[in-house]
């Protein structure tokens, strides 16, 4: 909508255009005019409708005053030459003499001669009639920027006999105006949207100037260029003293505001374009051309961002365009069409082809996040804000505007805690201004794992590609060009459409992206990246380039948190070293909280400060124990003995803490401590209760007798009501409040709940909190070994709750032990008799309902129907959500499988066989009925896992899923052939057999005489404890030729060997009695296949640079 050019005021702010829906406009032009214009005038072309290069007019009269600086107006088009008869004359040159002209005589009679001169006039008229004044914020911009409103502010200069009156607002007085009437334009506007009210300095996107006075030249100032164009719009002479009051030329405020204006530029970072009057070489006078050559370089401010234009047209016309095509008003149109173009990217809403993007770049994957408060304690971590270099940072100084911002510190300084309360503090301040805040946390010790996943040193690690995929999805939401690069990425034919590979997504971030400007919309756009206190040094120096080459080509104002790393330097980067800054906060924090309140308590304050090392956990830590210890009455001189016997390090001080605890107690310590530290993500607290009473309180002892097969182990099957008696009956807690109790005096304070809400721990139900180390340096206390070591060492003497361990276990075998007892606590779950209808389908139900949870009976198009298939995901995530642990024992078996090295690599398919086949695949029809999903053969297994925790595990360079593959597969054929079976004989379910593996010996490796002294000599009779022997410094399987008693094969049946297997062909011997039997007790001889018996060699690169070889039997 349009409105009348006669309804504009002179005065104040007018709406010019609007678009028809009130929803349509995203931003708001504003044209304001300088001293001596009009709303009107000063933006409209008069006289033609095409722009003509004009020679300007200059003055007869004796060059002085102001003679020599009069307006200067376009000289009107140059009409055609006409005689006294007023007979046209075509003239072929205008620029040429008189002699050169050529009329055009009469060739008829005279009233022939009158008609055509009439003719020719009326035509004349006509013409002159049609060319109409241009209003271009009327005519033009409406169609230029279809979704801006467009404002007009004007004010008035009043002037008479070329003299400016006195008494009489300035610039300054006006622009105060401007702004007031600005602001209540948003206030109206967010009062509509019932919104908080904005300034108009956070709403401001872009601002343009043409032909506008903003510094000083080598041959004039400041005040000079000002003087001079507001003596060009007056007409008035640039030494009036008036003048020079309302311009403002010799007001301190003049250079102040320069100042201000390219401060707040820095800081807020909207968009500023200046055009600049071109100087007319044909001026004949030297003082006009220098007048114009001075403020053609007062309108540049000098920086790269200007992008400085000129527009071919003096200062008085610099704003007057006759059409669409004239040059000034495209880049004009260009440039507003540009911030406009960015508001609408700014408030872009994903299509399907992006969200499919983002989704295929959001994989999801395990996460450990900080549990401390995001606020930092009252009066600490101030002192960054008082910092010269962070102000550099912050305000973006011409020399640090592209550095990052690096904190580095000692573990448990409060980096993670700084940076948090450096984000809340730059959200309050940017959030209204429509900035964008980027988190992202990161970890890993080389990149390369990335590329190489089998040199990757421990699979609990969190995949270092992940600060990488975090980046670039957030950005993703902010960076139109992100966008069609990923898109362009995404929708190659060789990549799936459902992920992007870790490699790709690293190579695309570091080759491409990095390398190239980066534009966002966003007012500000802040990154904040805590890198973990384990992250390899290798890792922190590539990360830290990546991220300084990413400041460099962009506006971003990055901010990091490492360690230390006293090695690594960046020229880029701005460096503050935390642990040597934040004493007085740790002083502070000490003498606030702790409680003695003896004469020398200032002396205990600054011993604790100071043995802290600026770290702030060991200062809180340790105020906590010799708080208690002053509670129970504890003396001077006791405390101060204790805090001198305390290590100074933070790994020493848990060591410290764990030492306390008697056997008994690390013994329940060690349970809960594998489960915290190793899950594959942080447990809530009611699984975690059911799962460290499922856990064997001693698994070094059971590791020193069964080896690795420890962790198949299960037993008979139980209820959770007998749970109580057959596990852990030390841990005597019947509620998730007295669990967490207990919990808290096992962890002594390592441990704390978290609430994935916003409301806190407390306002959420009990049991459904999480359970997460208080910082990151317990979990790398443990991971590294020094933890899981300190709880199985006993206190004195060795006893049935910590018996010894060996001494040469190294940290990957504490890890890989006490995976084997996580793996055994999840099939002892599964085991377990209160799922007993789990798993017990009709064969109508295994081939078209996907293995569904609950046993029902139904034809094939009932159970192929959506209602039928809807009811069965319902039914399965009502049983999931009704047991506690049993989510997390579905999903992560595999994960606790083939995280210790050795089943990484030396896969047990035959334990696996059994263990899931025993008791007509008890376990085996479980495990796949709750996975969901069609999870019925090994690619609806592996499809279930592929965004797990065990998605790396199954790579191929460990070679573990091919086993797997062969084991399931069969499991799946044995499974079907036995339910066809039972349901042809009608028989009942077979006695409940224990799930025992086959024994193995940590012994030596015998003789050839001793083993075959042990097995009878190969004919079947020999010791059922006698086989494969298991040494924990030389993991190698040998298999043996006769297989316990348990586990042969009914004397009735006949396997014949094929000749053919997966290798090389091989033929079949017919002097070879023996027969390796199957792992599947209790099943009807008429039910079972062919075995394809297949002999494997595998290998993998181990995390320490190693070769692993294992040979294993492939069923």
């Amino acid at each position: 909508m349009k409105v009348n050019e006669e309804t504009i005021k002179s005065v104040g702010l007018s709406l010019l255009y609007e678009p028809d829906d009130p929803a349509s406009p995203v931003v708001d032009i504003v044209l304001v005019h300088g001293i001596g214009g009009h709303p009107v005038r000063s933006w409209k072309c008069q006289g033609t409708g095409q722009r003509t290069s004009r020679k300007p007019t200059t003055p007869n009269s004796t060059i002085n005053g102001s003679s020599t600086r009069k307006r200067l107006r376009k000289n009107p088009p140059i009409s055609q030459l006409r005689r006294s008869n007023s007979e046209p004359l075509l003239v072929l040159d205008q620029n040429s003499t008189g002699k050169s002209r050529h009329p055009l005589r009469k060739t008829s009679s005279k009233s022939s001669s009158r008609f055509k001169l009439a003719e020719f006039l009326a035509a004349s008229d006509k013409d002159h009639s049609e060319t109409v004044d241009v209003f271009w914020p009327l005519d033009f911009l409406p169609t230029s920027c279809p979704n801006a409103r467009v404002f007009a502010w004007g004010f008035h200069t009043l002037v008479v006999d070329q003299k400016p009156l006195r008494l009489q607002n300035d610039i300054f007085a006006h622009a105060r105006e401007l702004l007031h009437e600005l602001a209540e334009v948003l206030r109206l506007a967010e009062a509509e949207r019932d919104g908080p009210s904005r300034e108009v300095l956070l709403s401001t996107s872009g601002v343009v100037f043409l032909a506008c006075p903003h510094r000083s030249t080598d041959r004039s100032t400041l005040a000079d260029a000002i003087r001079s164009m507001a003596s060009v719009t007056l007409n008035v002479d640039a030494n009036d003293t008036v003048l020079q009051e309302l311009s403002g030329a010799n007001n301190v405020d003049v250079e102040l505001g320069q100042q201000a204006f390219v401060r707040i530029w820095n800081d807020y970072n909207f968009r500023v374009k200046t055009f600049q009057e071109s100087v007319i070489l044909s001026y004949r006078i030297l003082e006009i051309r220098v007048e114009a050559t001075t403020r053609r370089l007062a309108s540049i401010i000098g920086d790269a961002r200007e992008n400085a234009e000129t527009i071919s047209a003096i200062h008085s016309d610099v704003s007057k365009f006759s059409s669409h095509d004239d040059p000034g008003y495209r880049s004009l149109a260009n440039c507003l069409a540009d911030l406009v173009g960015r508001e609408e990217d700014r408030r872009h809403i994903l299509n399907h082809k992006e969200t499919d993007c983002l989704a295929a770049l959001v994989r999801p994957h395990v996460t450990f996040s900080e549990t401390h408060p995001a606020t930092s304690y009252p009066g600490t971590c101030l002192w960054l804000y008082e910092l010269p270099d962070f102000h550099a940072w912050h305000h973006r100084s011409d020399e640090n505007k592209n550095k990052i911002l690096w904190i580095r510190g000692e573990p448990g300084c409060g980096k993670t805690i700084l940076l948090r309360s450096l984000r809340g503090r730059l959200e309050r301040q940017w959030s209204a201004a429509g900035s964008a805040f980027i988190w992202s946390t990161a970890e890993g010790h080389d990149t390369n794992t990335v590329f190489f996943p089998g040199t990757r040193r421990q699979q609990h690690e969190i995949n270092p590609a992940n600060v990488y995929r975090s980046l670039l999805a957030q950005l993703f939401l902010h960076d139109p060009h992100l966008r069609r690069s990923l898109l362009a990425l995404h929708s190659q034919p060789h990549h799936e459409a459902q992920t992007l590979d870790d490699a790709l997504v690293v190579s695309f971030f570091a080759d491409e992206y990095i390398n190239k400007r980066v534009d966002t919309p966003s007012r500000r756009t802040f990154v904040f990246v805590d890198i973990s206190d384990d992250a390899g040094p290798a890792y922190v120096e590539e990360l830290i380039f990546r991220l300084s080459q990413l400041a460099r080509n962009s506006d971003f104002s990055i901010c990091v948190a490492s360690a230390h790393h006293p090695e690594l330097e960046e020229d880029n980067a701005i460096s503050i070293g935390m642990h040597l800054r934040n004493t007085d906060d740790i002083l502070r924090y000490v003498n606030l909280n702790l409680v003695a309140e003896w004469e020398e308590r200032n002396q205990t304050v600054m011993m604790i400060g100071q043995k802290a090392g600026g770290v702030f956990l060991w200062a809180e830590i340790v105020v906590n124990i010799l708080n208690a210890a002053i509670t129970e009455g504890a003396s001077q001189y006791l405390i101060e003995y204790t805090l001198d016997e305390v290590p100074s390090d933070l790994h020493g001080l848990y060591e410290w803490m764990l030492a306390t605890l008697n056997d008994r107690e690390k013994a329940e310590s060690l349970v809960l401590f594998q489960w915290v530290i190793l899950a594959s993500s942080p447990m809530r607290l009611n699984d975690l209760f059911v799962a460290v009473r499922l856990t064997e309180p001693a698994p070094f002892a059971s590791f020193n007798e069964f080896g690795p097969l420890m962790a198949f182990r299960v037993g008979l099957p139980f209820s959770m009501r007998e749970l109580r008696q057959l596990r852990n009956s030390e841990i005597t807690s019947d509620t998730p409040h007295q669990f967490h109790q207990w919990l808290r005096a096992r962890s002594i304070g390592l441990l704390e709940l978290k609430s994935d809400n916003t409301q806190g721990v407390a306002n959420e139900p009990w049991g459904l909190q999480k359970v997460q180390p208080i910082h990151s340096s317990v979990r790398s206390f443990f991971l590294s070994g020094r933890g899981f070591a300190c709880l199985a060492r006993p206190s004195s003497s060795p006893s049935v709750y910590n018996p010894p361990s060996s001494p040469s276990l190294s940290t990957e075998d504490y890890i890989d032990i006490s995976h084997y007892s996580l793996l055994r606590a999840c099939l002892t779950y599964l085991n377990m008799r209160d799922f007993e209808n789990l798993g017990h389908h009709s064969t109508t139900a295994i081939t078209t309902a996907h293995n569904a949870p609950l046993a029902t009976t139904t034809t094939q198009r009932d159970a192929s129907s959506p209602s039928r298939k809807k009811n069965i995901v319902d039914q399965r995530n009502l049983v999931m959500s009704s047991y506690p642990f049993l989510q997390y024992a579905v999903d992560n078996l595999l994960f606790h499988l083939l995280s210790p090295r050795h089943f990484r690599y030396f896969l047990p398919q035959r334990e696996i066989m059994h263990t899931l086949a025993v008791n007509r695949f008890r376990l085996w029809r479980r495990w796949t009925s709750l996975l969901g999903g069609g999870a019925v053969d090994p690619a609806g297994i592996f499809a279930q896992h592929k965004d797990g925790a065990a998605a790396a595990l199954l790579s191929p360079v460990f070679g573990a899923r091919f086993r797997l593959e062969r084991v399931f597969r069969k499991l799946g054929k044995l499974s079907a052939a036995s339910a066809a079976s039972v349901g042809a004989a009608g028989m009942g379910v077979s006695p409940v057999t224990p799930i025992t593996p086959v024994t193995w010996s940590p012994k030596t490796p015998r003789s050839a005489e001793e083993e075959n002294s042990a097995n009878g000599n190969g004919n079947g009779n020999g010791n059922a404890n006698a086989g494969a022997y298991w040494s924990p410094r030389a993991p190698v399987f040998r298999l043996p030729k006769v297989l316990p008693a348990q586990f042969r094969m009914p004397p009735t049946i006949s396997l014949p060997v094929p000749p053919v297997g997966r290798g090389k062909a091989r033929k079949a011997s017919p002097a070879r009695k023996e027969v390796v039997g199957v792992v599947v007790p209790d099943m009807e001889p008429g039910g079972l296949p062919v075995l394809d018996l297949d002999l494997e060699l595998g290998f993998g690169v181990e995390g320490n640079g190693g070769l692993g070889f294992g040979m294993g039997l492939a069923i």
